[in-house]
Order: C-alpha cells, then sequence, then structure tokens
C-alpha cells in the first residue's frame, strides 16, 4: 500500500500539470481567432439554429466550407457547446481543451497497458509537458481533434478480450475519426491492416465480435465513403434522411495534395519521406499555432530518445506485453503513411506524436530502473525546459505573433462596425485576413437563407473560396464601393477618402473608421 499511494501522488500531480498548463489564460491566449476555428463555429452555430451549415446544405458528413470542403465531427461536437454558452471564441475552443485535459490520462492507460505503471507515469508526464500538446489543446482546429478521438478507440482495442465487446466500440471510434481529419483516410485502414491480425493470434477479440466491429466499422464509415465517391466520380449530391452527402464546388483537398495525383508519384512519395523526417527531427514546421520555436513539440532534442524509444520497443522477445508493444508500433506505421503520401506539417502529422512521446519514456523507463539519478536529471532538465516554455508561451513576443496569425481584433472591430449606424451603411473589411467573410458570419450569426441569394464569389469553383460581398459588407479595399457613408474595418490601410472627418477606434490591429 505504501508503494502504491506515491505512484497516485505522482499521478495527480502530473495531471494537475497537465491542466495548470492547458487553463492558464484560456481564453486569452491564443488571442483572436484563425479562420478554420470561426468557420467550425459558424456551420455549428448555422445546424444548431437553422439545420444546414453556412451553405445551406442539411446535416452534411462533409462540409463544403471554403469549397473543397471541410471535417464534421469537431463542429457537431461544438452544437451543445454553442446552445448553453452561444457562439464566442471560448464556446469554439473549449471541446479542444476538455479532449486535451481528458487525453492525458487516456495515455497513462495506455502506457500502463503496454508496459507497466511507472512507465505510465512517465510518458503521461511528457504528454502533459508536451509544448505540440498544450498548443493544440487551446485552439478550436478541427484537425487536431483527431489524435484524441483516435486515442479513445486505441484504448478500446487495448481493453478488448474475447469475453466483452470491447472491440466493437473501439471500431466505432476508429470509423468516426474519418470525420475528424481527412488524413485518417489513410491511416485507418492501414492500422486496421496490421490490429485485426494482431488481435487474432493474441486471442484478444473473438470471430464473432471481430465480424460485428467489423460491420460496425462500414456503417459508421459508410457515409464518408459515399462523399469520396460522389465527389471522385463528380457525381450529384446525395440524400440519407436527413443526412446530406454534398458534391463540393471543386475537387477534394486529397486529391490535389496526394502524391499519388502527381505527375511522379514514386518522387513525391521519396520527397515528402524526407519531409517527415526532417520535421520530426527538427521539430517545427515554423507555424505558430503548432510550435513555439525552439521547444519543439517536445524540447527539440528528444527525437534521438524516440528512436531509442522503438528500438527497445522492438524488443519483443521475452515481453510480456508483446501485443500491445505491437499495437503501439501499428500506431506509429499508421502515422507515417500519411507522411509519405503527402507533404506534412504538424498539423497533418499530428496522429504521430502520441506515440512518438510515448517512446521517448521508454529511455527513460530504462533509467527508473537502473539509473535512477540520472532520471531525476533528466525530469528536471525536462522541468526546465517546460517552465522556459511556459513562460516564452505566456510571454509578450509569442502573444504579439500571435496576435497576427490569429487575427486578434478582428471580431470586436466588426462587432464595432456594426453597431456604428442605424443607417445600415455600407461596411468594407480589409482583404489581408484569411476568409474576412467567416469573421462577418460569426459575429451577425445570419440565417443562411438570408445571404446565400446574393452572395458574391469572386470564384465560385476555386479550392478556397473568396467572397467579394455579403449583404452591405465588402472584402478588400479594392472591391468595395466608392461611397462616402462607407464603414471601414481596415489593418493598417487608409480608407480612400482623406477629406472626411472619421471617428477611428482602434482593436488590437485593426482599426474602424466611421465617417
Amino acid at each position: 500500500m505504501l508503494k502504491i499511494a506515491p505512484l497516485y501522488l505522482l499521478f495527480t500531480l502530473i495531471l494537475l500539470l497537465g491542466i495548470f498548463a492547458r487553463v492558464w489564460e484560456f481564453g486569452e491566449l491564443p488571442p483572436g481567432l484563425n479562420q478554420d476555428e470561426a468557420s467550425s463555429g459558424v456551420d455549428a452555430f448555422s445546424l444548431y439554429h437553422f439545420g444546414s451549415d453556412r451553405n445551406g446544405v442539411s446535416f452534411p458528413v462533409h462540409f463544403i466550407s471554403w469549397g473543397s470542403g471541410q471535417n464534421v465531427l469537431y463542429a457537431y461536437v461544438l452544437i451543445p457547446f454553442i446552445a448553453f454558452g452561444d457562439l464566442t471564441p471560448v464556446t469554439v475552443r473549449l471541446p479542444m481543451l476538455i479532449s486535451g485535459i481528458l487525453t492525458i490520462p487516456l495515455v497513462y492507460f495506455v502506457a500502463k497497458r503496454t508496459v507497466n505503471e511507472k512507465f505510465a507515469l512517465l510518458a503521461m508526464f511528457l504528454l502533459a509537458i508536451s509544448p505540440w500538446h498544450i498548443m493544440l489543446s487551446r485552439w478550436g482546429f478541427e484537425g487536431n481533434f483527431l489524435p484524441f478521438v483516435f486515442l479513445l478507440g486505441y484504448a478500446c482495442l487495448l481493453k478488448s478480450t474475447v469475453n466483452n465487446n470491447w472491440f466493437i466500440l473501439a471500431n466505432v471510434f476508429l470509423g468516426l475519426c474519418l470525420y475528424a481529419y481527412g488524413t485518417a483516410y489513410a491511416a485507418i485502414p492501414a492500422f486496421l491492416a496490421c490490429t485485426v491480425s494482431i488481435l487474432l493470434w493474441s486471442k484478444r477479440v473473438s470471430i464473432r465480435n471481430l465480424i460485428i466491429g467489423l460491420i460496425a466499422l462500414v456503417i459508421v464509415s459508410l457515409p464518408i465513403g459515399l462523399f469520396i465517391l460522389v465527389n471522385t466520380l463528380q457525381l450529384s449530391s446525395l440524400h440519407l434522411g436527413f443526412l446530406t452527402i454534398p458534391s463540393l464546388p471543386s475537387p477534394l483537398r486529397y486529391e490535389t495534395e496526394s502524391a499519388i495525383s502527381s505527375a511522379s508519384p514514386l518522387l513525391t512519395l521519396g520527397q515528402n519521406l524526407l519531409i517527415m523526417l526532417y520535421l520530426l527531427g527538427r521539430q517545427t514546421d515554423g507555424l505558430e499555432w503548432n510550435t513555439l520555436e525552439p521547444y519543439g513539440y517536445l524540447y527539440t532534442l528528444t527525437f534521438p530518445l524516440a528512436l531509442i524509444g522503438v528500438v527497445q520497443l522492438l524488443r519483443l522477445r521475452n515481453s510480456a506485453n508483446m501485443p500491445e508493444r505491437l499495437l503501439l508500433l501499428s500506431w506509429l506505421t499508421a502515422s507515417l503513411t500519411i507522411g509519405i503520401l503527402q507533404s506534412v506539417n504538424i498539423n497533418r502529422i499530428s496522429l504521430i506524436f502520441i506515440p512518438l512521446i510515448i517512446c521517448v519514456a521508454f529511455p527513460l523507463f530504462w533509467l527508473w530502473e537502473r539509473r535512477r539519478l540520472a532520471l531525476v536529471l533528466a525530469l528536471c532538465v525536462f522541468l526546465v525546459g517546460f517552465a522556459y516554455f511556459t513562460r516564452d508561451y505566456h510571454g509578450d513576443q509569442y502573444r504579439r505573433q500571435a496576435e497576427q496569425a490569429f487575427f486578434a481584433g478582428l471580431l470586436p472591430a466588426v462587432e464595432f462596425a456594426r453597431q456604428a449606424d442605424d443607417a445600415h451603411n455600407p461596411i468594407c473589411v480589409t482583404g489581408s485576413v484569411n476568409m474576412p467573410y467567416i469573421f462577418v458570419l460569426f459575429v451577425e450569426q445570419m440565417n443562411p437563407a438570408d445571404y446565400l441569394k446574393d452572395v458574391d464569389y469572386l470564384d465560385p469553383h476555386a479550392p478556397l473560396r473568396q467572397v467579394r460581398a455579403l449583404g452591405r459588407y465588402t472584402f478588400g479595399l479594392e472591391n468595395c464601393p466608392l461611397d462616402r457613408k462607407t464603414i471601414y474595418v481596415l489593418d493598417g490601410e487608409r480608407p480612400p477618402y482623406l477629406d472626411i472627418n472619421y471617428t477611428v477606434s482602434s482593436f488590437e490591429n485593426y482599426n474602424v473608421y466611421v465617417p
């Protein structure tokens, strides 16, 4: 009992540390809102209030979004949060925060099944202080939801035996991964191709449950399979009851970005592999919302430790947890297929980082068993790195970078502009923002039936459809009407009429000019 109590205390302390890292200044950092976050929020709000997404499609299995599509699972999860908390940046990010916190004890469970409790504490600690996972948990990009949903399915696989039904539930979660992010289209089949034989060989699943589980997977994934078929063959939209299989106005994103569709597939596959290995080794993709340099996804210099961990994981002989180790290798293998099939950044290859972090725990566990003082020193180094990361992440320099990346001040600027007059004069919004119209929809919360009839696209068939005008809003100074009553929401630009006495109000990076 005395030996067990400190383990529970360590579990609690690590969990509290992970919660602190994700909750402190949540809603303020990162400031503002990314266009993809706003997109999921607007579609979720529209589905809840009007029964269709912002493009007027009733309960789609994949959003039309910008034109080339956007994944739906996170937006559907958002609906109850919007029902209780309305459409705000905090409600859009809250499900990601909750899933990020829940991932920490889930990793403990997975690592405990793979080795033991001590190893699980090390893996849990590494995830709790991982800069990648801390940053992922604090904003609402829908693709960042994939590691959590996959982890739920993976945990169910580990609980699967011939005497229970966990394998069936695992397949339900794995099927839902296909609605979380497009990279799952390659990862899930690759993962199942490896795991089914492992589970059968180790007698972890009965033939009955194997058949029922795979049927459940087919049922859950059928709508997204039809979506891929409809858009690959360029068919018309389909309706399955209240669900819609939409036909997109432009090619699917995975079709245009996959190595298979390139002019030299083999060369592109090789280039993608090198890009992935370079990213994993260097631990950054240069995007402010994914990593903060020089900390990487797990403090820059840990990739060699992960490789050592993979080698230790491969030592299957005399291992009491051989099936679990093989399943973890299957997770890594399935994740690597993503980076081979397409050029990746941290977002796209997010599925690999949890098993990679677990692998880093292997050499630390070796120290725990043989060189306890060296382990203490290693953990102190990690804690020092975490302290510096926390300081810099919450510091002024990163905040300024994040303000640009997340368009801080744009939402309150638009809100101020729309309330600045009662005559509904034209409003001109800067074109320096990615998809500025989505921020207008976020603020206005309009019924799609009211604006779809007169929305003006620069190119309605472009993969990323730019909106020229939406109601009284026009986007980009070059597209705005020469009307002296126009209100301007600008980012460093000046209104065309310099002789007008404007009232100027500032919101972070944006100025509102009211004549």
